[in-house]
């Protein structure tokens, strides 16, 4: 339901008053300025006979001087015909005082229906008043692309009150409709043109972020963004890890993001670990997060130290988070994944799971990356890999040198899944592109084997939730869901390494040299204060989860956790 809740929250947003009122204008003003030629020709025809009433007619017929607004009036009576000014004797004023009412009202005319027929035409001009929406806008983040990372990534800075302007070119996208249902302008046209850009508000922006499915292009617009305005942040998503890395020279650390490699820890650490909700790939290892529902006669209850102490986790920093655990309570930890493990055992105690070896079902991007963590395990478990007879032959031998058993064909096949060893596997990952075939392949293997744990690549939380609810799959994940937050995050602070999302809020994981007020500071004290450090590097030694009472030094380079603000 966390995707139901999202929009559902999102759209109780009161829309300002004000920038309503700014876009008509705004619109009212464009209106105005496509029907020029008729508006100006009428304003010449009126400043004329006003004028010349103002400086030769009336003059020479009154006792006192006129004024301006006298003669713009008589002007008014002469063009509806009304005038009972008598006709000049001079060629010059004769011929003004015909004109003017003709001329006049013809121009009057001409500009009413041009005028009127664009202001009926509203409604049929949804691109034009997207565009002027986005030019109330001033501080905002501008999301390039509204595929299925770009829409979390539009979501996701809404829910942390950041303003956005979204660049879509493809008019039938899924998600316009429900992005400006929520408030959201949505520029029609190609990110990388410079106009564009321009009808977004990039002069104004704060960042922006690159996630067209497409590496070159977002290189390209973010090269177009940084012509403009070369001090601006950008953020783009990219596939390639040689170009994440070639990029980052070129535009900052951390200004490239791979959402498969983002996704990825995650999902190796689901086929490990049923606790797991997000995984943190630091220099020293992977730390996962786990929320835990404490029940009413577990061990957890009591002071934090004592839970820390024992199982060697972290609960993660929050108002309330020194707080003692208290039953039904849900705790958010942060730990190795075998901790997090032993806390959620102890807290309530579970069949033993299979003791076979893992199973993954697709070759892609996100296969790939979740294949390569799991052969990096000390010690690695036996991997089988199923992937379909497309898949390149260089990357079935790859895998093969590397002692990991690769099978073609369909994973839905039982034969086949049989010959991957489902009858022993300790877990299966389905990560194909397609969230019906990953389904097929959970639903097979739950028909065989309903105690084989599934770990499920899917677009939608909703999905998500509804496959935990009817089927019992609790480790469903969103690649996109996963890497929106590291994209939105690195748009709004520098330094971020990965992001992750606790309801309305974001975890920020940020690798920094100290050299600040933190100096001298207790890693007790940074805790206080918000900032939870999860590695430690010191003389070139790594430290996982410092203890409290350790002394922050100057020229540490601590991994730290906290709350984007």
């Amino acid at each position: 339901m966390a995707q139901d809740i999202r929009l559902t929250r999102l759209r109780r947003r009161r829309f300002a008053l004000w920038r309503l009122l700014l876009a008509n204008i705004i619109d009212d003003l464009r209106i105005v300025r496509e029907a020029w030629f008729p508006i100006t020709a009428l304003l010449l025809v009126l400043a004329s006979c006003t004028l010349y009433l103002r400086w030769f007619y009336l003059p020479e017929r009154l006792d006192y001087e006129p004024d301006t607004a006298f003669a713009l009036f008589e002007t008014l009576k002469l063009l509806l015909f009304q005038t009972d000014l008598d006709l000049p004797n001079e060629p010059f004023g004769r011929a003004l005082f015909f004109l003017t009412p003709l001329l006049g009202l013809f121009f009057l005319l001409q500009s009413a229906v041009d005028v009127g027929r664009l202001l009926v035409d509203k409604r049929a001009r949804p691109d034009r008043w997207q565009e002027s929406l986005a030019a109330t806008y001033r501080g905002h983040i501008i999301v390039c692309g509204l595929g299925r990372v770009g829409y979390r990534a539009v979501l996701q800075l809404l829910d942390c009150r950041r303003e956005v302007v979204a660049i879509e070119l493809n008019p039938n996208c899924e998600f316009i409709p429900t992005l400006t249902g929520l408030g959201v302008p949505v520029v029609r046209g190609d990110a990388r043109d410079p106009a564009v850009l321009a009808r977004a508000g990039l002069k104004r922006a704060q960042g922006l972020i690159a996630t067209i499915d497409d590496d070159l292009k977002n290189l390209e617009i973010a090269l177009a963004a940084r012509r403009i305005r070369p001090e601006l942040p950008t953020v783009q998503r990219i596939f390639s890890r040689a170009l994440d890395a070639r990029i980052e020279r070129t535009f900052g650390r951390n200004s490239a993001f791979s959402p498969a490699a983002l996704a990825a820890p995650t999902l190796a650490a689901a086929l490990l670990s049923s606790t797991v909700r997000y995984v943190l790939d630091l220099r020293a290892g992977l730390l996962g997060v786990a929320y835990i529902t404490v029940s009413d006669d577990s061990p957890l209850i009591g002071p934090v130290a004592d839970l820390e102490a024992r199982f060697g986790v972290r609960r993660l920093p929050g108002p309330n988070a020194h707080l003692p655990i208290l039953p039904s309570e849900e705790i958010a930890l942060v730990g190795p994944l075998p901790a997090l493990e032993a806390a959620q055992w102890a807290n309530r105690p579970r069949p033993v799971k299979r003791s076979g070896g893992l199973i993954v079902c697709g070759l892609g991007k996100v296969g790939t990356q979740v294949v390569r963590l799991l052969n990096r395990r000390d010690p690695r478990p036996p991997l089988t890999v199923i992937c379909n007879v497309e898949t390149p032959q260089r990357y079935v031998e790859a895998l093969t040198a590397q002692g990991v058993r690769v099978l073609r064909g369909d994973a839905r096949d039982p034969e086949l899944l049989r010959e991957a060893g489902i009858e022993q596997a300790m877990s299966l990952a389905a990560l194909y592109s397609d969230d019906l075939l990953n389904l097929q392949i959970g639903l097979a293997v739950r028909s065989m084997y309903p105690d084989v744990h599934l770990v499920l690549r899917v677009f939608s939380d909703v999905l998500a939730d509804r496959l935990a609810d009817l089927f019992g799959i609790r480790t469903a994940f969103s690649t996109s869901a996963l890497a929106a937050p590291s994209l939105v995050a690195a748009a709004l602070v520098p330094d971020v390494e990965a992001a992750f999302d606790i309801g309305n809020q974001l975890l920020v994981e940020r690798r920094q040299i100290i050299t600040d007020w933190r100096v001298g500071k207790t890693v007790a004290e940074l805790r206080a204060a918000g900032q939870l450090p999860l590695s430690l590097r010191r003389g070139g030694e790594f430290q996982w989860l410092p203890p409290d009472n350790l002394v922050i030094e100057s020229g540490d380079e601590v991994e730290v956790l906290t709350y984007l603000t």
